[in-house]
């Protein structure tokens, strides 16, 4: 009986011993794409630019990691990706795709055909994140490493945060080809940049219309208030607003204005899309009700203020600054709201008889935004 206890127990490790080595001989076999950078050439071919863990054995069980850098053109994804499978000892390994990066260039061309490579292989990632640069993806994908992670991966972890502070929105490529894909929305996706070669930032949004970037980019202010507008957020959003010195305090200051940092930590939002049976005219109203707290008022800081006036003016200037973004949306054509898709639903017949596309800049869509201050930290 022992000795066929034993004879199993050898069977079973060595059993696990095989297969631990037949997975390292799998891993040295793969280039890992952890990240994807497209642009369009002059000629209008696709340039596309890769960045690949490949790992190296150096014998006795130890292993070399490196991030290499390739570049190559073709006609398409699939072209491209055919050329680099050549370029690196192995085959590619898509599903750990990072980030995708498409450059603003091929971005207003349209990202439908590009992305499709991707959305289609099944063993693509579909939860890859995809930016637009400014300029050249490339320059992006080809900057340095980031607290020497991969940059892949340091970009990543940017995106992570942003959308923890509701600065852009927490999407993938499914939910991104969904959008696009959909006639009753558009999407917004994050823009990146480059500061000179210190840094990349990721500060801004782009919209879309369809498939196409439309040139119009938001900043992180406008961005955060649409996501608000759209019952979007995240862990927590943080709005810089400036009021008058005297707004809400005890005793007036000479001085005109301040800033006073307001993080919003719930919200309630309502969306009513109506028609005007004689005109068919589409209004749309958006009521936002944001609570949260003062985080920054620093030249007042143990003054007595006045909740009610202060959450007053607070409205009034986020009512000012949301009339900017939804003007925005309507000149660049994009439904982000997705007011498209309630029309569809709740007025189908008049969606059957219009040009969306037409009608869409006629709409008129008015917010209503309310705040509730909860709290005031120190002060009083």
């Amino acid at each position: 009986m022992r000795k066929k206890i034993a004879v199993m127990i050898f069977i079973s490790l060595f059993s696990v011993i095989l297969t631990g080595c037949w997975d390292i001989l799998y891993l040295t076999n793969k280039k890992i794409i952890n990240g994807i950078s497209l642009d369009v050439t002059k000629d209008s071919s696709m340039m596309g630019m890769v960045r690949a863990v490949v790992l190296k054995s150096k014998g006795g069980g130890q292993f070399e990691v490196k991030d290499e850098v390739l570049q190559t053109t073709g006609d398409s994804v699939f072209n491209i990706g055919l050329k680099m499978d050549n370029m690196l000892p192995g085959t590619i390994e898509a599903s750990k795709i990072h980030v995708i990066i498409i450059g603003e260039k091929l971005a207003k061309q349209g990202i439908l055909s590009p992305l499709e490579g991707f959305y289609r292989n099944p063993k693509g990632n579909l939860t890859s994140n995809v930016l637009i640069s400014e300029g050249l993806a490339s320059d992006i994908l080809s900057f340095e490493n980031i607290e020497n992670s991969p940059v892949a991966y340091g970009i990543m972890q940017m995106i992570k945060g942003a959308e923890r502070k509701t600065n852009i929105q927490n999407q993938n490529l499914y939910s991104i080809w969904n959008q696009i894909t959909d006639p009753g929305e558009d999407a917004m996706l994050p823009m990146i940049r480059k500061i000179k070669d210190k840094a990349l930032v990721i500060d801004s949004t782009g919209l879309f219309h369809g498939d196409k970037y439309t040139g119009t980019m938001l900043s992180r202010e406008e961005s955060t208030i649409l996501l608000l507008l759209k019952d979007k957020l995240n862990k927590l959003a943080y709005i810089e607003i400036p009021v008058k010195m005297s707004s809400g305090l005890s005793k007036p200051s000479e001085k005109e204005i301040s800033a006073i940092t307001f993080e919003v930590q719930k919200l309630q939002r309502s969306l009513e899309v109506s028609v005007k049976k004689n005109t068919q005219d589409i209004d749309c109203l958006i009521k936002l009700d944001l609570y949260g707290t003062i985080n920054s008022f620093p030249s007042y800081m143990g003054q007595k203020i006045n909740i009610d006036q202060l959450n007053q003016e607070i409205a009034e200037t986020l009512n000012k600054q949301a009339i900017e973004v939804t003007n925005k949306l309507l000149k660049a054509n994009c439904d982000a709201l997705g007011i498209g898709r309630r029309l569809r639903v709740s007025h189908s017949e008049l969606w059957k008889s219009i040009n969306w596309e037409n009608k869409y800049k006629e709409v008129k869509l008015n917010p209503n935004i309310q705040v509730h201050i909860r709290g005031t930290g120190v002060i009083n």
